[in-house]
């Protein structure tokens, strides 16, 4: 049995990056922050009017300053902001009360830039953590990436200017219809290590030109983010600044979408959860030294909770990510990890699936070419799917494989 793909008012917008949305614009630049001038550092996501905002933040509790700025900025304005100021290649993570100063300082330089309130600008940083923030460098270079993004509504690759051990830059971009308008929506995050649940380690920007009210924008971002971003898995480590951030400028309409329920509102969570998914399958697809994209769907659970907890201890595997990376049809591993995954299930009712071939079903192997199912395992791509019983309740977590190099990233990521 395979998931069912739900048939959504969503029409795929190739053209999606943040500057395309009408009412935004983007600047990037490099400032110094990266050793390379060839790679952008510093990025700034700009709304030409005051826009309904929302972000969802890492549950980590070493979280960054830059974290702690923003969950107070969107309480102090009720869910309200005219921009994003974003750097890489340092976290300004466990930097003291030094750090909470240049989080404000970062989001002062930047209203300076564009004319609007401090209170009305959103931070994020990324990078090495524990090393404080060359202020000089972000004191000479906003007030430039302030006046590039005044001019035009792209300077620069904001999608690269986040990225830190990320081999590529990750976009995504749908339309929908909502209160009898055309919307857009678009997104770019960076994420490839330290990625797991709550939310996934990475930082996310979504923004959209739909009339909705801060309430909705709110109440939607959650609920994508626990189906999307919350269901990746690289190596099962939170971060100190993961935030995914939503800006919508409402400029498709007058009019505001303020309910959480009925066609409007499913059809703007729907666009959402678009984009949101399609970034959150590059993040797993970039996992640092991954060269599979492992999707893990469980069904047959007694509930929600139970589903997400097997498929996470599946995907978090590293004996289930090692045998994907050698293209080894080891059903015994998945089984095994979803057998010790604290929820009660019978290998009597269990059927598993590897890239389509049926492997285990009624607690016992089937006989099966494990020639041919080693070959498919070989496409970028790896699905497996894990019925364990006759339950309404359904999972899919992003995961990747498990590679060397993934070692050699992280062993030479700080020295």
């Amino acid at each position: 049995m395979k998931p069912k793909k739900q048939a959504t008012p969503v029409t795929p917008w190739p053209k999606g990056q943040l500057h395309r949305v009408p009412g935004f614009r983007t600047a990037a630049m490099h400032c110094g922050l990266k050793s390379k001038a060839k790679n952008p550092d510093l990025a700034l996501l700009v709304c030409d009017n005051l826009a309904a905002a929302a972000g969802v933040f890492t549950t980590n509790r070493v979280c960054a300053a830059p974290v702690r700025y923003s969950r107070r900025a969107l309480a102090a304005s009720g869910g309200q902001a005219r921009a994003v100021i974003v750097n890489a290649g340092n976290a300004n993570a466990c930097t003291g009360k030094q750090g909470t100063r240049d989080a404000t300082v970062m989001a002062e330089l930047a209203a300076d830039a564009i004319g609007a309130k401090a209170q009305q600008i959103l931070v994020c940083s990324t990078g090495v953590i524990g090393e404080h923030l060359p202020m000089q460098k972000l004191r000479d270079a906003v007030p430039v990436l302030g006046q590039h993004a005044k001019k035009r509504i792209q300077y620069g690759d904001f999608a690269r200017a986040i990225m830190t051990t990320d081999l590529v830059a990750k976009t995504a971009g749908c339309t929908t219809r909502m209160l009898g308008r055309r919307v857009h929506m678009a997104g770019a995050c960076k994420g490839s290590g330290m990625i797991a649940p709550r939310m996934a380690t990475m930082l996310g920007f979504v923004a959209t030109d739909a009339p909705v009210t801060p309430r909705v924008l709110n109440k939607a971002l959650s609920e994508v983010v626990e189906d999307t971003f919350n269901s990746v898995t690289v190596d099962g480590d939170t971060s100190t600044n993961d935030a995914v951030l939503a800006l919508a400028s409402g400029g498709s309409s007058r009019k505001r979408l303020s309910k959480t329920s009925g066609p409007d509102y499913e059809a703007f969570r729907a666009g959402l959860h678009y984009v949101c998914d399609a970034l959150a399958r590059q993040v797993a697809a970039d996992g640092e030294g991954a060269q599979h994209l492992v999707t893990v769907f469980v069904g047959g659970a007694r509930n929600v909770r139970q589903a997400r907890t097997i498929a996470r201890t599946i995907a978090e595997s590293p004996l289930v990510k090692t045998a994907v990376a050698g293209n080894d049809p080891n059903w015994g591993r998945i089984v095994c990890a979803a057998g010790r995954s604290g929820v009660p299930i019978k290998p009597d009712d269990c059927a598993l699936t590897v890239c389509g071939h049926d492997l285990f079903k009624a607690g016992q192997p089937l006989p099966f070419n494990e020639r041919k199912v080693s070959h498919a395992m070989k496409r970028k791509e790896v699905s497996i799917v894990l019925m364990v019983g006759n339950g309404p309740a359904a999972a899919r977590f992003y995961t990747c494989d498990l590679t060397h190099g993934y070692i050699t990233i992280n062993a030479d990521y700080h020295t």
